[in-house]
């Protein structure tokens, strides 16, 4: 199975906002335009690599208000 696949099995969704440079320079990241990060409530996950970074932290993340 693809790491998306299980992503989206797992209850994430495609995470489509902004993403500060801040994040890739935490993990390191040497190619943050290869980037795919996925979302569920306390979790990002990126799956543009086969780092697959993880993080529970929100800042860097773009924030959606809720109408």
């Amino acid at each position: 199975m693809r790491f998306k696949d299980f992503l989206k099995q797992e209850g994430y969704t495609l995470f489509r906002g902004t993403v500060d440079a801040t994040v890739y320079e935490f993990f390191q990241c040497p190619t943050p335009r290869k980037a795919v990060w996925f979302h569920k409530p306390g979790s990002f996950q990126c799956a543009g690599c086969k780092n697959q970074c993880e993080t529970d932290n929100p800042k860097g993340f773009q924030i959606f208000l809720e109408f």
